[in-house]
């Protein structure tokens, strides 16, 4: 045993010594730690050498080998004998209280936690209890030091076996929060307090009131720290509390004003340091995610959000990738924008912007502009009508006399043109010259985020304005291209990408290859762009070079290249199809293996206290890194299956069985592009099985559909039932609801293919979880802790219900009326599913929409969004055509919401409640004649004076269903002269049915007004039967050309004199078509 100790002892020397850690730590690994004899020795060296270092190395390794082992025989801790076991028990208490080093003291606590887990199981140390209690009752600071850290270190390894003495627990850890002599004891128990509290009772109330009463003596710790220049033990004490925010407790519900006073107040003070203030920040922003009502209760929206100004106009740290008090602030404003409604937030922000953008101080003025910028992400919708004004603000930022201001500026710009494209780009006359002026600035910061800002804004242009911009753009970028720093290069490749998918075939070619993986990245997105703007035929010479130097990628160990990439094979796949697959046999086993990657995950054999944050940034990135190449590879199997369908065939079975897999990865990316893959699969295969040109509504199936569709439909829509019943991220359902909305659309009723929407099924299971998302009780909306109590109710009662809106108690008007953008969203996407779901059933959608009808129509209210009302108007227009007759039931409520619609302030919603009265009028067996007049009088000046085309084309067909339904109760001579005046049709084509079938209909009972305007009415007819196709649909052509074949037949003179009367080239569309 001496030899053996002697050169263990050696052996941890050496792992000390540096340049021959490696070697030994093998050897201790490989020959030493395989003997059951390595527990005494390990405790022998820790608790008697005399050097500290080594002594710590000993306890860290001697709880490793402690810990190994679950199975008996495996167990080198029970294969020691029973004298020896209690020896060292016994030594470790006695050593425990006399050794001299702290951080050696917290790693035989640790030791000693380990050996308690095995042991107390075995009912086999009692003392060790006992001790804990003494040393923590004791008159030593030292002794009571480790006493609450022996608690703090057992709550890691059997929390369980601690749960029967939680009451007791919160009595001393009262005491010791308030140590009067050691910060030490105070800051372990705070510690302790964060491990404790995930095991309490939620049927005790009196433990938890005793842990709300310790509230403010956790503050007091935390200040202590701060106070004592002990920021790294401060900055323990607020992971605490951010694990008080996401319990299933109401701990801090009734303390939250004194806990956002608090961390406000931290991150607010500038002689803290940057970590302590970021992260006291972060708690601000958690806060309002996860304690949205009571938020809003207490009135904390406005003062945090003023609050958020003063750090954002702080100077900025010079490393970007650095977290920073101003990004954490800016965070908070995005967070808080998409969290509560924009009447909330956008208020008291853009008087502090305005504020700010006026103020003397250029870190104000930049401030300012940064906030606009981060405010978009959630009141894009109530900015849309405000947009000249903020742009005017916005446009000053770009000229401004100093570069931080006018850097935000254009960071500003381009958050503005990701979220409200059409806006910018209608007025890109104004935004872009001032780009283009900052992109000749000397300082690469400011070309690259002017760089950054056009290309935001490319993406919302149209083919006419960027080819107007096209020749002094890329003349510009080609020369950045040649003489700028790496960092810049890239966000030009990326913008000449945007200009390529803009200008369409206006770009012909782009082929760069670059050393930087990253900048590579960028290149291949930008060629993909390019190739997706011009074309199979004119990028195929440059396919296989590109492709080769595509391969070459994904053999790089980069993920960020290796994402690119599967970008790219995703695009290219679209572009050309089938002749894409040659390169599946090379891209197809690398995406799998990209699928397979192991998940990230962060073990380490140190202490606690030894963790670095760095690490943990660098596994964060790590994790996210893999996450993103696992979503590219997905979306790419998605695709290219999509692209390439039967030589994809040998690959389905085990691509299929890694993305059902994802459904519940732990992603939410990951997910969202399992999903929309999945989906492709279903579609393809409902492609490839020849399907019938429309499919036939209605539950059964009442069409033949091919044994793989319905096999890879059962399964994806059973998957996808257990994800969304499960799922808690909003914007995960929203686009599972969009994926399937397109899913119906192009397949209809296939995608439920063994259900009756009678019976249980996955129809049915999906129509109750949208019907949970729009009464908002699905499990994505429920995030937030409900409180037991109000403030003047009594302790005791309540619910651990995990919802900001509890059924039991009704939340504040301003939730009930004012539905944050994040939540809207995900709104509409059930919405437009139910209307989908409709057109997918047909008549047998009926019961559905009896029990939807009241949680759509709420939407349209005044009050309402124009989103909001656009929504419900769209929804409840599809659903009345999908329904045919059995619309008739719902017609009251439904005529008085259209009519009401149609004096909406808004053209749209006006445009279309104008389609849905038609409809309504149409399907429906109730007489509505009664309500003719009234809705001629409001469709008029929607006629006459519409900036929208939409609002005439939707108008006319308003009409001509009104016509077709009961001609008798329209005056014809007064309407359809408005009605011939405005064909053909400008943008609607779908309307151009209704309105031939009324013509037809009434030139069939010769009406006098459109016989003697014939001429009229063939020069309409030959635009119609002119490009584009898709002006008027089979039948309709067909009807319109039997028309005329009956006039060239029965009444030739007047025929040919007619079309001597039209331009040549509409003469010669009509007899073209007549041939």
């Amino acid at each position: 045993m001496e030899q053996y100790l002697a050169e263990l002892e050696d052996l941890l020397k050496q792992v000390l010594g540096g340049h021959t850690a490696q070697a030994a730590s093998a050897t201790l690994e490989q020959r030493y730690y395989q003997q059951p004899q390595c527990i005494p020795a390990l405790a022998q060296i820790a608790l008697a050498h005399p050097d500290g270092p080594v002594r710590n190395l000993a306890a860290v390794e001697l709880r490793k080998q402690v810990k190994e082992g679950i199975a008996v025989d495996a167990d080198k801790w029970e294969k020691v004998d029973e004298v020896t076991r209690n020896q060292i028990k016994q030594r470790l208490l006695e050593h425990i209280v006399v050794e001299p080093e702290n951080g050696v003291r917290h790693a035989l606590a640790r030791v000693i936690s380990e050996v308690a887990k095995k042991e107390l199981d075995k009912e086999r140390w009692a003392d060790l209890i006992t001790f804990i209690y003494t040393c923590c009752q004791s008159s030593t600071a030292a002794h009571r030091e480790i006493g609450v850290y022996v608690l703090f270190a057992l709550f890691e390894v059997m929390p369980d076996q601690l749960g029967d003495h939680i009451s007791q627990l919160l009595l001393l850890f009262r005491h010791t929060l308030a140590d009067p002599e050691s910060p030490e004891v105070r800051v372990i128990t705070l510690r302790a307090l964060g491990r404790l509290v995930d095991f309490l009772d939620p049927d005790n109330t009196e433990d938890i009131k005793v842990f709300r009463s310790l509230l403010p003596g956790m503050l007091t710790v935390i200040q202590q720290c701060l106070d004592n220049g002990d920021e790294d033990k401060a900055a323990k004490g607020f992971e605490v509390f951010n694990n008080l925010l996401v319990l299933e407790l109401p701990i801090i519900t009734t303390s939250l004003t004194p806990l956002v006073e608090f961390f406000t107040r931290v991150g607010s003070n500038r002689e803290y340091g940057a970590n302590v203030r970021s992260m006291a920040l972060s708690f601000l922003m958690w806060a309002t995610v996860c304690h949205k009502t009571r938020i809003q209760k207490l009135k904390l929206i406005s003062p945090i959000v003023a609050s958020m100004f003063p750090i954002a106009a702080e100077d900025e740290p010079e490393d970007d990738e650095e977290d920073s008090p101003v990004k954490v602030a800016l965070q908070v404003l995005s967070s808080m924008s998409t969290t509560f409604a924009p009447t909330e937030v956008f208020g008291t922000a853009m008087k502090n912007v305005v504020e700010y953008l006026n103020a003397q101080d250029p870190r104000a003025r930049k401030a300012a502009v940064l906030a606009l910028a981060v405010l978009v992400d959630g009141c894009a919708d109530y900015m849309r009508p405000k947009i000249a004004e903020i742009l005017e603000l916005v446009s000053r930022s770009l000229q401004d006399p100093e570069a931080i201001v006018r850097r935000a500026g254009c960071m500003a710009v381009g958050s503005l043109a990701e979220e409200l494209q059409e806006e910018i780009g209608a007025h890109h006359a104004t935004i872009l010259p001032l780009i283009f002026n900052l992109m000749s600035d000397p300082h690469p910061a400011m070309q690259k985020s002017s760089i950054n800002a056009l290309d935001a804004i490319l993406e919302g242009l149209g083919d006419a304005e960027t080819t107007h911009y096209l020749p002094g753009l890329m003349t510009k970028l080609v020369a950045m291209l040649d003489n700028s720093p790496p960092k810049v290069k890239g966000s030009v490749i990326a913008c000449i990408g945007s200009a390529a998918n803009a200008a369409g075939d206006h770009l012909m070619a782009l082929t760069a290859s670059m050393d930087d993986l990253d900048l590579r990245g960028i290149t291949i997105d930008a060629i993909g762009s390019v190739a997706e703007a011009v074309g199979k035929d004119a990028f195929r010479p440059h396919l296989n070079d590109i492709m080769r130097l595509t391969l070459d990628g994904i053999e790089s160990e980069n993920h960020r290249l290796r994402e690119c990439c599967y970008v790219f094979f995703g695009v290219i796949a679209r572009v050309f199809e089938e002749e894409f697959a040659p390169y599946l046999t090379v891209i197809v086993p690398q995406l799998i293996k990209s699928c397979q990657l192991p998940e990230a995950s962060f073990e380490t054999d140190l202490v606690e206290d030894e963790l670095d944050s760095k690490d943990d940034k660098a596994f964060m990135s790590l994790h996210n890194a893999v996450a993103a190449e696992k979503e590219s590879a997905v979306d790419a199997l998605g695709q290219i299956f999509a692209a390439t369908r039967a030589v994809f065939l040998p690959y389905v079975e085990q691509t299929v069985n890694i993305l059902y897999g994802f459904l519940d990865h732990n992603h939410e990316d990951v997910r969202k592009s399992t999903v929309g893959s999945l989906f492709m699969y279903v579609d393809t295969f409902y492609k490839m099985s020849n399907p019938p040109p429309e499919w036939v509504p209605g539950l059964p199936l009442r069409m033949p559909l091919h044994d793989n569709v319905k096999s890879m439909a059962k399964l994806v829509m059973d998957g996808i039932k257990k994800l969304l019943e499960d799922e808690t991220d909003r914007l995960v359902v929203a686009q599972t609801f969009n994926e399937l909305k397109d899913a119906l659309q192009d397949m209809g009723p296939a995608i439920f293919p063994d259900d009756n929407p009678a019976g249980p099924g996955n129809f049915r299971s999906i129509a109750e979880i949208i019907h949970q998302v729009l009464q908002q009780e699905h499990a994505c909306q429920c995030d937030e802790v409900e409180d037991f109590e109000d403030d003047d109710e009594s302790e005791g009662g309540g619910s651990r219900f995990i919802s900001p809106r509890n059924p039991h108690a009704p939340p504040p008007e301003a939730n009930e009326d004012e539905v944050a953008e994040l939540d809207a969203m995900l709104i509409e996407a059930a919405v437009e599913l139910v209307a989908a779901m409709a057109k997918a059933l047909g008549p047998d959608f009926a019961p559905y929409f009896q029990q939807y009808y009241p949680l759509i129509a709420k939407y349209y209210k005044k009050n309402k969004s124009v989103s909001d009302r656009n929504m419900v108007v769209g929804a409840f227009s599809e659903i009345a055509l999908a329904l045919g007759s059995a619309v008739t039931p719902f017609t009251g409520d439904l005529i008085g919401l259209f009519v009401k619609a149609l004096s909406d302030e808004e053209e749209e919603v006006k445009g279309n409640a104008a389609f849905a009265v038609g409809v309504l009028i149409q399907n429906s067996e109730t007489d509505l004649t009664s309500y003719y007049e009234q809705i001629l009088v409001l469709l008029r000046p929607m006629i006459d004076t519409p900036t929208l085309l939409n609002t005439i084309d939707n108008g006319c067909g308003a009409i001509a269903r009104m016509i077709s339904r009961s001609p008798d109760a329209i005056p014809l001579d007064g309407v359809l002269p408005v009605l011939l005046q405005q064909l053909p049709l400008k943008k609607d084509y779908a309307e151009n049915e209704p309105v031939y079938t009324c013509i037809f209909g009434l030139l069939n009972a010769n009406n006098p007004y459109l016989v003697e305007h014939m001429p009229q009415l063939l020069n309409v007819f030959a635009q119609v039967l002119a490009p584009p196709e898709e002006q008027l649909k089979p039948a309709t052509r067909e009807q319109m050309l039997k028309f005329l074949n009956m006039l060239q037949v029965q009444h030739s003179d007047s025929f040919r004199n007619m079309l001597g009367g039209l331009q040549a080239d509409y003469a010669n569309t009509i007899l073209s078509n007549l041939r």
